[in-house]
């Protein structure tokens, strides 16, 4: 129930007016990457440092997830160690992409521009302006990046539902690392039983 088949005329029936009306008509995922807590193996170095989260600034597990601008949520990875980077997941996850339509965008963090190669129609990543070495934004820029950021907010909202359960919530404890993957599967297809948020 986490992992969906989504196609070209389903995206299109699904889109949310706010996107249409801001120019964003083919819009067809929002890839987001979270950190979720653990406790800190300490039996091997090697391991505890691979844990160690940069985001959270402590041992995690990272998963990407994609969601659909109606925050339907129809992929996602299985959870891998903190220090391995969302793009690494994006470029290891991307050839399960090949029936996600062509010509169809991906609202993005600026941390996954650039990984339009990772899909097999690569499909574009619209991400927030880069300062290349400027000391401030353009003005038409800011602009931009609201709107962005306004219309990422799906992605925002599907994530705290998944972690809404019980055993994603805090630190994640020992007593479920067995379990991770399929503690993971469930807490998105809770995001896909619960209320559209548009």
């Amino acid at each position: 129930m986490s992992l969906l088949e989504v196609s070209h005329e389903f995206l299109e029936h699904t889109l949310p007016k706010i996107f249409t009306e801001h120019g964003y008509t083919r819009i067809g995922a929002l890839p987001d990457g979270k950190d979720f807590m653990i406790d800190t193996a300490r039996t091997n170095s090697m391991v505890s440092r691979a844990m160690r989260s940069d985001k959270v600034k402590n041992s995690a597990v990272r998963c990407i997830s994609w969601m659909t601008p109606a925050n339907l949520s129809f992929e996602h990875t299985d959870l891998f160690l903190a220090r391995c980077s969302e793009k690494k997941l994006v470029d290891l996850w991307g050839k399960r992409f090949k029936n996600f339509p062509a010509g169809w965008d991906m609202l993005a963090d600026r941390g996954f521009a650039g990984t339009e190669r990772s899909y097999p129609n690569m499909n574009r990543q619209r991400t927030p302006n880069f300062l290349k070495k400027r000391k401030q934004f353009a003005e038409g820029e800011v602009m931009i990046d609201m709107v962005l950021c306004k219309l990422r907010y799906t992605c925002e909202v599907g994530f705290a539902r998944v972690t809404s359960m019980k055993s994603l919530k805090d630190r994640i404890s020992f007593w479920f690392f067995n379990d991770l993957d399929s503690i993971n599967h469930w807490g998105h297809a809770m995001v896909n039983l619960m209320k559209p948020l548009i």
